[in-house]
């Protein structure tokens, strides 16, 4: 298989995604990735399948490590991980991860700060919290996103002690 069709195949799969054709879309990147085990989108792919289609955790964790491996310049893959490490509960996991992403030109800086805010709000560190969908505020430009971002830093203000709260105050 040329790598031509490798980028053929993998557009077909991402058209009947897009037709909510998933078992079809799952064959076809499996039959790429039986040719081109490194080809790090069609993994991508495959993890954001397994995820939200068939909740395999195990499997989309797997083809997302191989996806970062082998397309760490593929934008999607970061804000694919990140919500399946929430999903599975690895906050601290998701947290180590947001750290390094958060060096990547390439990853949407919002989604990972509130993907990172997330596992500390369920870690019940707040004040982590607070400060990481704050960070995220900063770096969206989507006003939906935006509008939801307030609603956790208010969700995460309510959450804390009133020294907490003071702590704010003064910072």
């Amino acid at each position: 298989m040329s790598e031509d069709k490798a980028e053929n195949l993998f557009y077909e799969a991402d058209q009947l995604i897009e037709e909510n054709k998933i078992t079809e879309a799952k064959e076809l990147l499996l039959e790429l990735l039986s040719e081109f085990p490194d080809y790090g989108r069609a993994h991508n792919h495959l993890g954001w399948m397994y995820n939200v289609k068939f909740n395999n955790f195990t499997k989309a964790k797997t083809h997302f490590e191989l996806a970062l491996k082998y397309a760490p310049d593929y934008y999607a893959v970061y804000a694919n991980y990140a919500y399946l490490l929430i999903d599975m509960n690895l906050y601290d996991e998701m947290i180590t991860f947001g750290t390094k992403a958060i060096n990547s030109t390439i990853a949407d800086k919002a989604t990972i700060y509130n993907k990172m805010a997330q596992a500390y709000e369920l870690k019940g560190n707040f004040m982590l919290a607070y400060k990481h969908y704050k960070l995220a505020v900063k770096k969206t430009l989507n006003n939906k996103f935006l509008d939801e971002l307030y609603a956790s830093v208010n969700r995460v203000r309510g959450k804390m002690s009133l020294l907490q709260k003071l702590k704010l105050i003064n910072e």
